[in-house]
């Protein structure tokens, strides 16, 4: 359950089953990609009624499909966070094709995702309120504060106190609760505009997310109601990693952006022409440019990953039953045990299992090499087996309990 008070996502449990049938980390990845790309189908049923044009609504979509925050989500690990671009794109779906009795359920759905979908719910909001369309929007203020309320502050810190403050804890900012913010925003409003723009970084990360559709929605209210908000909060943390285009930090943004540049196109009525050759213009010098992610993976030849075959031929010798304690990377290879833990974290595992040529998060690769040296001069571990960069623990007489 502790899993539940550091991201809330139930939606794990309706994909279980799945993961019973086939018990592999590639299930997971490929369920991912699924999600991802049946997301793009709102995204283009929306662009084409609203715009009346197939290829401006095939190049948004591509726009879409490609971007740097979609490309780097499905490139990286299995996250809620990049699942979470379905539902909520079918929210967006259903509000905009007045779906109302679906617009409701997904909007539920949505929830078991990941906790942080209820800020682009409350946004939605908001949006619909400029639009004049009252009661909804203040149905669905309604419904994002009160599950906002529900999940992040009664069944989260239920299930690990002091998880209401996960996000506050790691903030640049002088927060000692939610309700700083609000002070923050009224006492010190520069404080805002300073986080944002005191970075490079931060600003690399703006200029790429919406430069996929050609900066559009910079002119669209939706995005600065949407997508802004989401990005402030993570600028906000004191951990540069969130500040980054990498990872999955910026899949749940991407639908809010291109239905933004929907929008945008839509008030603005630019002339199809020029549409048409800056969005072309963008994808070739982004998200298909010859020597972006998407033509280097496509590439990137399959015998390049059977280096790794080392790496499953040494786990196969950690038993299925044993408790092990793993890096990041390796933690889905060795999966489906009662007990696994993300290195560091050892407690009662009978076997350490480090990769010096992967990944080290959430540790330093010079913290993990200080560590290894550290085990193999202990007399609590021995080395099982050493193959080239891999190394495997095993705990000296270990007793079950």
């Amino acid at each position: 359950m502790m899993i539940l008070a550091d991201h809330f996502s139930p939606i794990f449990l309706l994909l279980s089953p799945i993961y019973k049938l086939f018990p592999s980390a590639s299930t997971l990845l490929v369920l991912q990609a699924v999600f991802v790309a049946l997301s793009s189908i709102p995204i283009y049923l929306i662009a084409a009624d609203k715009l009346k044009n197939t290829i401006i609504s095939l190049l948004i979509t591509l726009s879409y499909l490609t971007s740097v925050g979609i490309i780097s989500a499905v490139n990286f690990d299995f996250h809620s966070a990049t699942i979470s671009v379905l539902p909520l794109s079918l929210a967006l779906y259903c509000w905009y094709f007045r779906r109302w009795k679906m617009y409701w359920i997904i909007l539920l759905f949505s929830l078991t995702f990941k906790e942080d979908v209820t800020l682009f719910i409350l946004g939605l909001g908001i949006f619909q309120l400029l639009q004049k369309e009252i009661k909804l929007g203040l149905l669905t203020i309604f419904f994002a504060l009160t599950s906002i309320y529900l999940i992040k502050f009664q069944l989260m810190p239920f299930l690990w106190k002091g998880a209401e403050l996960g996000y506050i804890s790691s903030s640049i900012l002088p927060l000692n609760s939610p309700l700083d913010l609000f002070l923050l925003f009224i006492t010190r409003p520069s404080i805002f505009t300073d986080q944002i723009f005191n970075s490079p970084i931060k600003i690399q990360t703006i200029d790429t997310l919406y430069q996929q559709f050609a900066f559009l929605p910079i002119l669209s209210v939706f995005s600065w109601l949407t997508v802004f908000p989401a990005l402030y909060l993570r600028f906000s943390f004191a951990s540069s990693q969130f500040w980054t285009t990498s990872w999955h930090y910026n899949a749940n943004l991407t639908p809010f952006l291109a239905v933004s540049a929907i929008f945008a196109l839509d008030k603005f009525k630019i002339p199809t022409r020029a549409v048409t050759i800056l969005l072309i213009f963008f994808l070739a010098t982004g998200g298909l440019a010859p020597n972006g992610m998407v033509w280097t993976t496509i590439q990137n030849p399959l015998q390049n990953f059977s280096r790794f075959g080392y790496i499953e031929d040494s786990i196969k010798g950690v038993p299925s039953s044993a408790a092990v304690s793993a890096q990041s990377p390796l933690v889905p290879h060795l999966a489906n045990r009662e007990k696994i833990y993300l290195f560091p974290e050892v407690y009662d595992a009978e076997y350490i299992v480090l990769d010096t040529s992967l990944s080290t998060y959430p540790i330093a690769p010079g913290t993990l090499k200080d560590l290894i040296s550290k085990y193999k001069k202990s007399k609590y571990w021995k080395v099982k087996s050493e193959t080239k960069s891999l190394i495997i623990f095993q705990r000296n007489n270990f007793q079950k309990t």
